[in-house]
């Protein structure tokens, strides 16, 4: 079983929130893009589609932002422990 980490990087750090899928990921990137679209008008098309946004982002922000989806395993915890002993 995988989880999809939604990241924004920002001059002000890290946020990030998990989803049990990459559309659910997919959609923060969308919702962080068209909240902050503003901050970085001058470099923002107008009415550009959020999924646009996104994948200009770094563009769209001079390289001081990134947003991406991270995909990791979901680890059970026992098991992982087990397999990690030494």
């Amino acid at each position: 079983m995988k989880i999809f980490l939604a990241k924004y990087e920002h001059k002000h750090g890290l946020d990030e929130r998990a989803f049990k899928t990459r559309e659910g990921a997919s959609w923060q990137l969308e919702q962080w893009a068209e909240e902050y679209a503003d901050e970085w008008a001058p470099f923002t098309p107008d009415n550009m589609p959020a999924a646009s946004l996104v994948e200009q982002w770094t563009d769209i922000t001079c390289g001081a932002e990134f947003l991406y989806v991270e995909e990791l395993p979901l680890l059970d915890h026992k098991n992982f422990c087990e397999e990690h002993k030494k």
